[in-house]
């Protein structure tokens, strides 16, 4: 019989993040990647999954749940305001509203605040 140690990995966003020090503990992992992925910090930590050789651990990142589906859906309702009001809205904004809206329906409440603002932001300027 052999002891094997599994090894740690981190997943964010879909990336697949390296165990930085394997002594850290897990809110000192989220907290070195912080660096890189500053909304990380408020991030929740799933897991461990094993897989194969590894434990692997997921950051969530923590987004406000209540009136969650209102916000996106109402988001969405003003992205696609943005986007009738032509070609007085700027190509670049266009085509970030457009990302913006196939995040907001591929997934469950994946817009942070901050971008909330903005789409209302655009929607006073180009659609109020």
């Amino acid at each position: 019989m052999q002891i094997e140690t599994l090894a740690r990995e981190f997943v964010y966003n879909g990336a697949r993040l390296t165990d930085p020090a394997p002594n850290f503990s897990l809110q000192q992992v989220r907290d070195f990647y912080a660096n890189t992925y500053p909304e990380i910090v408020n991030a929740e930590i799933e897991g461990p999954e094993v897989k194969g050789n590894r434990n692997v651990y997921t950051f969530r990142r923590a987004v406000g749940t209540k009136g969650c589906t209102d916000q996106v859906l109402g988001a969405r309702a003003q992205i696609e305001s943005v986007l009738a009001a032509g070609s007085i809205v700027p190509q670049p904004i266009r085509a970030y509203l457009d990302e913006l809206d196939q995040i907001a329906s591929a997934h469950v409440c994946p817009l942070l605040d901050e971008e909330i603002a903005f789409i209302k932001a655009l929607h006073a300027r180009y659609a109020g």
